[in-house]
């Protein structure tokens, strides 16, 4: 069982190990994301906790609409890792 939401992103183990696999594709990144709510709202459901899943499914889609069927455009930040002190 999990404490909280944010215990299924830290404590999950989909297909893709994204804690430790270098991610410097912006498509795999996206992926990754996708796989990552997908599989915290399954397990959500699983868990007998349809409100978490729904926040979760609300946190991917926008407006309702998944950005895999539209004209999404995700944005991403540069790498600050070097600039970090």
């Amino acid at each position: 069982m999990h404490d909280s939401t944010l215990d299924l992103f830290c404590n999950h183990t989909p297909d893709i190990d994204t804690f430790s696999d270098v991610v410097d594709d912006n498509q795999h990144q996206i992926e990754t994301m996708q796989e990552t709510y997908y599989h915290a709202m399954e397990k959500c459901v699983d868990d007998g906790r349809p409100d978490d899943a729904v926040s979760i499914y609300e946190e991917w889609c926008v407006d309702g609409k998944d950005p895999d069927d539209g004209n999404y455009v995700f944005t991403f930040l540069p790498d600050l890792t070097d600039y970090a002190e």
